[in-house]
């Protein structure tokens, strides 16, 4: 898991990726709700299938915190506002179908929000036992059919990636998608 603390906020984020052979959507989504109401921990799960690296959803993160302590916030959770963030969408149902996680999600990408880096670190120990998952940060990692599927959804150019790109190699393609997604999700904020 990757800790950052965002000490103008006093908070920390943290974000793991997670392998599982399977979930009871309700019940997972249930048991996640009474977690992050006793562990006072904000979680969010992602189908991992559109997830750009640990920075896409470090970065929707912390443009939903920033919403919500500007007062720019769109909707009234924060955990709700990292998914529009993350997916760069206004509208939730959006959000929900293209990264919430679904009965036939079998990779996630995972955002925890809480005010010390202990409490997020029991909160995935116990997201772990929930899921009867592993931990897995390569599921947050880009193939070439992830890329695509990504570039489609936040519909990407190639004449975009070719500006930013740095290089004609395979990570310097990756860098340049990831930071499109996390301005994509940057820019819901000016969609007023």
């Amino acid at each position: 898991m990757i800790i950052k603390n965002v000490e103008n906020c006093r908070r920390f984020i943290g974000i793991f990726g997670l392998e599982t052979q399977g979930v009871d959507l309700p019940s997972l989504l249930n048991s996640v709700n009474e977690l992050s109401k006793e562990s006072r921990v904000v979680i969010q799960l992602f189908d991992s299938s559109l997830i750009a690296t640990w920075e896409h959803l470090f970065f929707g993160a912390l443009n939903a915190i920033k919403a919500f302590r500007y007062g720019k916030n769109i909707s009234n959770n924060l955990s709700v506002e990292c998914l529009l963030y993350v997916s760069g969408q206004r509208q939730i149902s959006v959000a929900v179908e293209n990264f919430g996680v679904k009965q036939s999600t079998r990779s996630m990408g995972i955002i925890l929000i809480g005010d010390t880096q202990d409490l997020l670190t029991e909160a995935r120990r116990k997201i772990l036992q929930i899921t009867k998952g592993t931990e897995n940060d390569a599921v947050l990692s880009i193939n070439e059919d992830k890329f695509r599927k990504i570039r489609s959804f936040f519909q990407i150019t190639e004449i975009e990636l070719d500006t930013i790109r740095r290089s004609d190699d395979w990570n310097s393609y990756i860098d340049a998608l990831t930071r499109y997604c996390i301005e994509r999700s940057s820019l819901l904020t000016l969609q007023r």
